[in-house]
């Protein structure tokens, strides 16, 4: 006789699948989120000092370009921050032109300023002249990372970081 309580069973066996749980994506994914808040802003005062950074040394091969172009056409050659200080070109003084360079862009962050000396005279920017050299000028450069000042060298025409 039959046992009518008894059924037979068709389910195959019962395989271990492998993978990740749940839990454990939303353990790993918090772990990630939370150090990535912990590092990043560590990392912000780095990109803006290095934006500075480059701003600077941009500047600086700008004025020794400008320098070179007034003594090489034996002409003076002007570098002229725009208004908001964030791009630099030059050009020919006295209504004469632009030189032919592109101006050069600091960057969303980085702005340019010039600091005259008391009683120097109010011109649109550096003057550099056909014998290479150039007026005394304080120029500020700063960004969120700070402010860099740097020294034109009359003489030579160069900038020189200044101290602070």
């Amino acid at each position: 006789m039959l046992d009518k309580n008894r059924t037979v069973s068709t389910a195959r066996p019962r395989t271990r699948q492998t993978g990740f749980t749940l839990l454990e994506l939303l353990v790993v994914i918090v772990i990630i989120v939370t150090s990535a808040a912990v590092i990043a802003p560590s990392l912000g005062p780095r990109a803006q000092q290095a934006q500075l950074d480059s701003g600077a040394a941009r500047l600086d091969s700008l004025v020794r370009h400008a320098r070179t172009r007034a003594v090489v056409e034996r002409r003076q050659v002007a570098l002229v921050p725009s208004a908001d200080g964030r791009r630099v070109h030059l050009t020919y003084p006295n209504g004469e032109g632009q030189v032919r360079t592109p101006p050069l862009d600091l960057g969303e962050a980085v702005r340019l300023r010039l600091a005259r000396a008391q009683g120097a005279n109010e011109q649109a920017g550096i003057i550099f002249h056909a014998d290479g050299t150039a007026d005394s000028i304080d120029i500020l450069i700063s960004s969120h990372a700070g402010v860099r000042r740097m020294v034109l060298e009359p003489a030579r025409g160069s900038l020189v970081l200044a101290e602070s």
